[in-house]
């Protein structure tokens, strides 16, 4: 029995992948199959061995690993025919004569078709027929042919339409036209490009002169630009020279002016000297007023430092003596607070202690309250925890001693808890004193470090004050020294005011000085410039004569140009119309050819009409004959059927009945006293063998048509809802048929069938979720 709990379908499954393979079952059931035979780790192998045309057949199938790969290999008579997957399933449908389908079809006979056989309307009825004897091809055959006779005509209506225009006109006598009218566009196109060629070569011509003119203009234009050069120059130079001379002027007229006022400079530059003497001769003194007037203002700084100093070393004092000795009340107030981190901790520990006993009280309370509620639940029945006998009559009183412990833990638990909270309250009260001195402690830390610094102040006040009363008794020393005082600051200053006032007219007159010097220098430069200007204007008047002489006027260059250039456009427009000619040429060629290979393609498409033509009248016949042989085949198939049928009717029921007759619909008819009735007629009974011989009727037609005896048949659940007086009577017709089939296999899971029979195998699930057979 496989994973699905399905022992019939593991059958099925592994006698359909043994003789054709993989491509019968999906990997699922292969999955399947290999978990009924073995581990999915291990390989799995699967022989099967049957006898036909006189040889012994031996197919074995192997799935390897967890990929499941398939090998597979085919005896005969013990020489082996293939050893492949694929040739050993080809080789078997070529002994069997038959594929999977029909060979299932043949073999295997299921409850839910003979169900359908009984259950279903003439039509539904005759459907199912049809495809269990694979008749349904036929008609598969023709739809295939009927639908490519429809294709067909539609390719063929559809080339008809492409050799029409849009408005029904025949495409050949419209390409015509059209070839006609272009071969007459194509000789007028010749004659415009022989015109056009002959206007190139006059513009060739043409142009040819505008070059010749252009050259000679620039030639001209050339020598006209040289000259003009040169004559701008001189021009240039002489207006360089107009420029010079006029500056010269300028400048010796300037210089005139300046010096009018030189007699009354020289007298201010005088003042300017003598003021300088005295005043280098006041500057030794001022030095020595100035020195004094330093001395005397730090003497007055030192006496006002020293008055501070002495005022702030008093308050220092003052304060230190205020804050007495803070040290040791500072050392006894810290060995207060060790003391009490010493008992804090203390008592830290023995909350953690109790709590862990708590804690593990609490997991002794719970494995009682387990153990009492296992003990209770099992009842007397259960073992004793301690000598491991059953406890019987000293259940309850096993029960009462677990639950007296658990409350004894109990209240060790509630005791051990109230210790906590006491202890956690003298915690409590030691944090607060604790928070009480460690604030006193920091109120003396800080008043001690006021005392240093207080210490430290008033000794470097001390040290301070020394140092300003010997820097008093210093400077007062060195102004004794310095003597009397007999600088006149007043005259001093008079004199550096008066120097600021003179110093721009000793310096105008020191520039004015040396200027004097140049002016007759600027004269004699000056009468030079007014010689050279006559010789420049000489020069420009001859070489303006000289340029109006060649004959060049502003422009003609650029006229030359402009005609030469249109005389190129001239001549590319020419070309351009030659080129247009010859493109529109080869384009209405090309559209001649185009017109040439669509004609070409309407005659391709009128022979291509002829040709499907016959294709469709072919089809058309062949639909015909198909269908003619489809209607024999159908005729011919239920006088068989029922021939076969009547003949294992006859002899499941010992000749009670004259036989059985299947009409067109493949509705059961029995013959009863030489009459016909229908299968309504008789009791349920013989309504079930009636159809059970029908079936073995389509699987006889079917081994038939394969070519080979099989004499072998699969029955699988045909009992359905049956009784057990109608089980009985088709066990009894099975026993009948065994002259028929050599081998019958009943799959089924009623058990009390399996008296019945001769040879029995049980399929058994194990908790594994594998499976085994007894025999």
């Amino acid at each position: 029995m496989g994973p699905n709990g399905s022992g019939k379908s593991t059958l099925i499954e592994a006698i359909s992948w043994v003789l054709f393979g993989s491509g019968s079952v999906d990997r699922t059931d292969k999955e399947g199959i290999k978990r009924s035979g073995a581990e999915a780790h291990e390989d799995c192998s699967v022989m099967l061995q049957f006898e036909l045309g006189g040889v012994q057949y031996q197919v074995r199938r192997t799935l390897r690993g967890k990929s499941l790969k398939a090998d597979a290999q085919l005896l005969a008579n013990g020489e082996v025919l293939a050893s492949s997957e694929r040739s050993v399933t080809s080789q078997v449908e070529k002994v069997l004569g038959m594929d999977h389908r029909a060979f299932f079809q043949s073999v295997f006979a299921r409850q839910k078709e003979l169900s359908a056989l009984s259950a279903l309307p003439p039509a539904e009825r005759k459907k199912l027929i049809v495809r269990m004897l694979d008749l349904d091809v036929l008609q598969k055959v023709i739809d295939d042919i009927k639908r490519d006779e429809r294709d067909e005509k539609k390719d063929l209506q559809f080339i008809s339409d492409q050799l029409l225009t849009a408005d029904g006109r025949p495409k050949r006598e419209v390409l015509e036209e059209e070839r006609a009218s272009l071969e007459e566009e194509l000789k007028v196109l010749h004659g415009q490009l022989d015109d056009a060629n002959k206007e190139v070569e006059r513009l060739e011509v043409e142009l040819e002169k505008a070059q010749g003119q252009k050259e000679w203009v620039a030639l001209k234009e050339k020598e006209y630009r040289q000259r003009d050069a040169r004559l701008l120059e001189k021009r240039s130079e002489l207006k360089n020279l107009t420029e010079r001379r006029e500056a010269a002027e300028k400048e010796i007229a300037t210089l005139k002016d300046r010096l009018v006022k030189l007699p009354e400079l020289r007298e201010r530059s005088e003042e300017y000297r003598s003021l300088l003497v005295a005043k280098e001769s006041m500057e030794d003194a001022r030095v020595a007023h100035e020195g004094r007037g330093s001395l005397l203002e730090s003497l007055r700084q030192t006496d006002e430092d020293i008055v501070r100093a002495e005022r702030s070393m008093a308050d220092a004092r003052t304060q230190r003596q205020e804050l007495k000795d803070p040290r040791a009340s500072l050392d006894k107030v810290s060995e207060n607070l060790d003391a009490l981190d010493s008992e804090i901790s203390d008592k830290r520990n023995d909350i953690s202690v109790a709590e862990a006993e708590v804690r593990r009280l609490q997991l002794d309370a719970e494995e009682l309250v387990s153990e009492r509620s296992k003990i209770r639940s099992l009842g007397p029945e259960s073992v004793c925890p301690t000598c491991r006998r059953t406890l019987g009559e000293h259940h309850t009183h096993l029960v009462a001693v677990l639950e007296e412990q658990r409350q004894e833990v109990e209240a060790a638990i509630t005791a051990k808890n109230a210790d906590i909270e006491r202890l956690r309250n003298e915690l409590d009260t030691l944090q607060r004193r604790k928070a009480v001195l460690e604030e006193r402690r920091k109120k003396l830390q800080d008043e001690d470090r006021r005392a240093g610094d207080l210490d430290a102040r008033l000794k470097q006040a001390a040290e301070n004050l020394d140092s300003l009363r010997a820097r008093r008794n210093s400077l007062a020393d060195k102004l004794e020294k310095m003597g009397a005082d007999d600088f006149d600051e007043d005259a001093y200053r008079s004199i550096k005011e008066r120097l600021r006032d003179l110093r721009a007219a000793a310096d105008r007159y020191q520039a004015l000085s040396g200027e004097a010097a140049r002016l007759p220098d600027l004269m004699e430069r000056k009468e030079e410039l007014d010689a050279s200007i006559v010789l420049r204007s000489q020069e420009v008047e001859s070489m303006q004569a000289e340029l109006a002489a060649i004959g060049y006027e502003e422009g003609d260059l650029e006229r030359a140009q402009t005609a030469h250039t249109e005389a190129v456009r001239a001549r590319e427009r020419g070309y351009g119309e030659v080129s247009l000619k010859v493109e529109a040429i080869e384009y209405t060629e090309r559209r001649l050819a185009d017109k040439d290979k669509a004609i070409a393609d309407i005659d391709e498409m009128e022979r291509s009409i002829e040709g499907r033509t016959r294709k469709v009248q072919e089809l058309a016949t062949l639909v015909q004959v198909m269908g003619d042989f489809k209607q024999n085949v159908m005729e011919r198939i239920t006088p068989t059927l029922s021939e076969i049928a009547s003949e294992l009717f006859d002899t499941i029921t010992d000749s009670r009945y004259g036989g059985i007759e299947v009409d067109e619909n493949y509705d059961l008819h029995i013959y009863d006293g030489g009459i016909k009735y229908p299968l309504s007629r008789f009791s349920g009974g013989e309504g079930d063998l009636a159809n059970l011989c029908l079936r073995l009727a389509i699987s006889r037609v079917l081994a038939d048509r394969s070519g080979n005896d099989m004499n072998f048949l699969v029955l699988d659940e045909i009992f359905g809802s049956q009784d057990q007086v109608r089980k009985r009577a088709i066990m009894e017709t099975l026993n009948r048929l065994e002259r028929r089939f050599h081998q019958i296999i009943l799959i089924t899971h009623i058990d009390d069938t399996k008296d019945m029979m001769s040879n029995v195998v049980t399929v058994r699930e194990l908790s594994d979720g594998t499976s085994d057979l007894l025999v």
